[in-house]
Formats: C-alpha cells, structure tokens, sequence
C-alpha cells in the first residue's frame, strides 16, 4: 500500500472505513451500539511543521527534505516493513510477519507489553487500551481491497501487490516518485 502525500486533503474518511471494517458489526449506523470500542488502524495527523514530528516522514538517507509539506494532512498506517522491528521485539510472538509480506497481530497471543510500540520507527501501531493490547493494520486480509483503499476518493492511498511496495512508499512519501 502506497499513501501519495500531495493527494491526501485530511479527510479521515480512511480513519472511518478502517474502524467501521475492524468493529463487530462492521456497520456505519451500528457502530456506536456495538459493544467493543471500533479502533482504526489508520490515523491522519495534520500540522506538520517539522519533519522530525512523523518518523514516516523523516528523509531517508540521501533523500531531498523538500518533499516535507507543512500543515499539510497526512496518514499514518503500519508499512508492513521488510525487517519489521515490531516482529522481532515482540517477546509473546503475536506479531508475525506471514508468506505475503504482512505484519499480522493475533490478539490471543498479545500481552499488551507495548514494546512493538516502541519498537515501530513510523508510530504505526496503536494501543487498545479496553483490551490491553494492540492494534495495528493487517491489510484487510479478509477483503479484496483495504477498507482505507476505497473510501479514499482522492486517491492517495493505493494498494500494490507485491514486494515493490515498500520502496515505492517510501519514494512518494519523500517526494521522488
């Protein structure tokens, strides 16, 4: 999944699709009548005035700093790493990362110690603090497109299949692709 920064106008309507996917009823009108607490994967922030204030934003090594846009609205999601630190330092192995590159939670196994919290250089990951565990984006395995991917009516947040995806995020969010 790719987020294209010039596109994103801080809608939230991301934020909404993931939490509404990720609750029980899975529905808009029932959301607030569902008995665990609907939390989204995804987070938009807004207000940027310092490229250190987002690591997903910090420029990479050898990269331009003038892709940075200040004010400007911008989501924040699990990148599904190639080394992902949040694997290594989960010590109850609920984090795994699978045969399709995803980073995958199972909350059974979560003893909500929040060291892949602190491991994670992009603040992806959240906590859940009713359940006293994390949660963090999966991709929507279950669905053929991320619920985030078709509420997004700018486009600026696209889903790629396949090891490329990374890189590419990494090239748009600095400006260079």
């Amino acid at each position: 999944m790719i987020v294209k920064l010039d596109k994103c106008i801080g809608c939230r309507s991301c934020e909404i699709a993931c939490a509404r996917e990720h609750s029980p009823s899975k529905s808009g009108e029932r959301i607030t009548a569902d008995t665990r607490k609907a939390l989204s994967r995804i987070s938009i922030r807004t207000g940027l005035t310092n490229p250190t204030d987002a690591p997903e934003m910090r420029p990479r090594k050898g990269k331009s700093k003038t892709a940075i846009t200040t004010g400007k609205a911008y989501p924040i999601r699990c990148r599904h790493c190639d080394d992902p630190k949040c694997v290594e330092a989960c010590m109850s192995g609920a984090l795994i990362k699978n045969e399709e590159g995803a980073v995958i939670h199972d909350p059974d196994k979560c003893v909500g110690c929040w060291m892949c919290i602190m491991a994670c250089p992009y603040g992806a990951i959240k906590r859940d603090l009713e359940n006293k565990i994390i949660v963090k984006c999966d991709l929507c395995l279950h669905r053929d497109t991320p619920a985030c991917v078709e509420a997004c009516k700018t486009g600026a947040i696209v889903c790629i299949v396949g090891e490329k995806s990374e890189r590419q995020n990494e090239s748009i969010a600095e400006g260079s692709g």
